[in-house]
């Protein structure tokens, strides 16, 4: 598989030929039918459905205008202190996330408006677009996640007890990114500071006020017990298609056409992965490879501690090379039964290899997010590879928090009876 992968074969492809040589030259006495059988059973679940109506609602988002509302009422809330701009950026990317629970969808709706924005008000362009990476990677830590989701049913647990867990830590990494922000907006005095108007507010939330009800819709449905995670989605991706198309009136029925088209393709290349990494799960679960490593991780060290930190040190590699999806539906029969074995919680260990992942996706070889904000930005990825690494610091803090501490990812599910 790492060969097909340097080789610059797609993830998908590169994961299901390696299981299919594997069969094919190794495995002579298993049938390859099993092969697209098994893909099948990966796709076919009820909760990975959140994923295609999460994708729509963001994309509905980005070509609606209802991210352009949040960034508006995000700056009128915390624009007068310094470097409010970039403040402005973290919280419309942690409200974003909320809805969507994509990285992406947060570049490409929140990136394409602030980081024009804080260039023209006098921040560093490189600076900005790290901020805007950074805080992107919220998406799949606050929920709804689809991170998450893909995880609860890879490790067979509570979509709704991981998506509560998600919550401090993200906040945590986005009150953390916002100190970063503003520190280095004082050292270099970037940005100009707005007085604060509580007039601005409240204008700014009466017109935001549909847009900002749509994480309560689909949180409060999940955590209340009216709706499953997959019903949240959607309701989510139908609330943003009335506020678009009736209350803002910014997307046309000509528009849908382009919003389920791209709906389609992002769908179909995470359900590609997701069906090609369960064929090669299935394989090495059938040859007892994940218990065979799990034995191997054991006898390195008897310090639980010193083994939490390889498997997170492992996660991080893992995360630089291969595609979240993937590496979430390999990696946890092979590590959960390492974490259960040091009495990890599987909702905590959730939380840790989310944390993880998503570092990966903004460094390179394979960080999606570095190069979709490259795009978005204008700049080559070395000119924001250093700003993007200062951001990825609180990541690494709170992931450390995380670890040593799990009170930090449990104590909300908790509350809830999780």
């Amino acid at each position: 598989m790492l060969v097909f992968l340097l080789m610059g074969v797609p993830v998908a492809f590169a994961i299901a030929a390696a299981a299919l040589l594997t069969v094919e030259f190794l495995l002579p006495s298993m049938p390859l039918v099993l092969l697209p059988m098994s893909m099948f059973n990966g796709m076919d679940s009820f909760p990975m459905m959140a994923i295609p109506f999460f994708v729509l609602a963001g994309e509905l988002m980005n070509r609606g205008g209802i991210s352009m509302q949040l960034v508006q009422f995000s700056q009128s809330v915390v624009g007068h202190v310094r470097g409010g701009l970039g403040h402005t950026n973290i919280v419309s990317n942690a409200i974003m996330s909320s809805i969507s629970g994509s990285a992406l969808a947060n570049i490409a709706a929140v990136g394409r408006v602030m980081i024009p924005a804080m260039r023209k008000d006098g921040y560093d362009q490189s600076f900005a677009t790290s901020i805007t990476i950074g805080a992107s990677l919220l998406g799949p830590i606050i929920p709804p996640s689809i991170t998450m989701v893909i995880f609860a049913v890879t490790a067979n647990q509570s979509v709704g007890a991981l998506f509560l867990a998600g919550i401090v830590p993200g906040l945590l990494i986005c009150f953390g990114m916002m100190a970063v922000v503003y520190v280095r907006s004082r050292q270099r005095n970037f940005g100009t500071i707005v007085p604060f108007s509580f007039k601005r507010v409240w204008t700014e939330f009466r017109g935001s006020i549909v847009a900002l009800f749509m994480p309560f819709i689909i949180l409060g449905g999940i955590f209340g017990g009216i709706m499953t995670p997959t019903e949240a989605a959607a309701v989510a991706a139908f609330y943003a298609l009335v506020v678009s198309v009736v209350f803002y009136r910014t997307i046309t029925i000509k528009d849908l056409w382009n919003v389920a088209l791209s709906t389609a393709k992002t769908t179909s290349f995470i359900m590609l992965v997701i069906g090609a990494a369960r064929v090669f799960s299935d394989v090495m679960l059938s040859e007892g490879v994940p218990g065979q490593i799990a034995q191997a991780l054991l006898g390195l060290s008897a310090n639980p501690i010193i083994l939490l930190l390889l498997i997170n040190l492992l996660l991080l590699i893992v995360g630089f090379v291969m595609d979240t999806t993937a590496a979430i539906i390999i990696l946890v029969p092979v590590l959960m039964p390492v974490a259960i074995e040091l009495g990890i919680d599987p909702i905590t260990f959730g939380v840790l290899m989310s944390i993880n992942l998503v570092i990966g996706m903004a460094t390179p070889p394979v960080g999606v997010a570095l190069f979709l904000g490259s795009e978005v930005s204008g700049l080559r990825v070395e000119q924001i590879a250093g700003p993007v690494a200062l951001m990825l610091t609180v990541h690494l803090a709170v992931l450390m928090l995380v670890t040593f501490v799990p009170a930090v990812s449990i104590w909300l599910p908790g509350l809830f009876g999780y």
